[in-house]
């Protein structure tokens, strides 16, 4: 009997330990971590709070993440799904914008996070960087040597940044949110939303990390891949080209995902029309196992007021 006791003490003694080197550990990473703080944005919406934080650490280190609570979620015990944008400092605030223009998105969201349980994050761009961190990366070693060339020295001032700027969401925005926040985690619950080289992020995002996000929303997709007064068709092409296959390539990876897809009629919305048959072709692999739309909105550009006016239905739809 004094055996089978001091072995059983034996092993809880080596389950203590091994309990205190755990909790040692873990003491020791979150004292290394460095803390976020979230501030109540200095400028609130007439619906809902927004809250600010500036990324501590890592590839987005110093940039601003802006969340927007609607009022149901503080009525609420319940935890929330979260749609993250592209392009954040674009959402809110039009006093602080270069073209004095957002997407009001308070306002522009209301209706549908009256009905949906959802909350609004924008990850501020890097606006020297914004190009090479929203182009496909994973197209660019099978474009033609003259145009790498070009993106790389003219462009982007280096590589691209892609997945660089992807890895950091994942590894870093994602849990500033999920562990701030009383909201949903994983990629089940997240939504990713993005305007003209953000949609084409958004929808790049989701082809390489299918298990992060369950829905995309890409408004004014640009699908030239680069401004249309740099390059002539012979160049374009095949950017259009490499990133239909890409999107083809990675179909049977894109699995029970909810994709919208559109463009308006006016401003430069109006040059893509040519892009989008072929477009269309490559999305068509992905529509057997996925819910996919594909709009064009009619009397609608190219700009923060043209998106504003759309998004609210197109978050609607989405999670119908």
């Amino acid at each position: 009997m004094v055996r089978l006791f001091s072995g059983f003490y034996n092993i809880c003694g080596m389950k203590c330990s091994a309990l205190f080197f755990v909790l040692l550990m873990v003491h020791q990473f979150n004292a290394q971590t460095p803390s976020v703080v979230w501030n109540k944005s200095a400028r609130q919406p007439l619906h809902g709070q927004l809250y600010e934080a500036s990324i501590p650490s890592g590839y987005l280190a110093g940039r601003t993440l802006t969340i927007w609570l609607p009022d149901r979620y503080f009525s609420s015990t319940q935890a929330f799904d979260v749609v993250y944008f592209h392009d954040g400092q674009m959402l809110f605030d039009s006093t602080k914008t270069w073209n004095h223009q957002s997407w009001d998105l308070t306002n522009a969201g209301k209706s549908f996070a009256s009905k949906e349980r959802c909350a609004f994050v924008g990850i501020d761009n890097d606006p020297k960087n914004r190009y090479a961190e929203f182009f496909p990366a994973p197209i660019y070693p099978n474009l033609p040597l003259e145009i790498q060339t070009s993106l790389r020295d003219s462009l982007w001032n280096g590589l691209p940044l892609f997945y660089s700027y992807s890895d950091a969401i994942i590894s870093t925005v994602f849990p500033m949110v999920e562990n701030a926040w009383r909201v949903h985690r994983g990629g089940d619950h997240r939504t990713m939303v993005g305007s003209s080289m953000g949609a084409i992020a958004s929808l790049t995002f989701m082809a390489l990390y299918p298990e992060e996000v369950a829905k995309a929303a890409c408004l004014s997709i640009h699908l030239p891949l680069v401004n249309q007064s740099l390059y002539q068709s012979r160049l374009k092409e095949p950017l259009a080209h490499s990133y239909h296959k890409f999107l083809v390539e990675n179909a049977p990876r894109i699995r029970n995902k909810r994709i919208y897809i559109d463009r308006g009629d006016q401003s430069l919305d109006a040059f893509y029309a040519p892009y989008f048959p072929d477009f269309t072709d490559a999305m068509a692999h992905l529509a057997s196992r996925n819910k996919i739309q594909i709009r064009l909105i009619a009397n609608s550009g190219h700009s923060e007021q043209d998106w504003s006016k759309r998004i609210g239905n197109i978050l609607n739809k989405l999670h119908k």
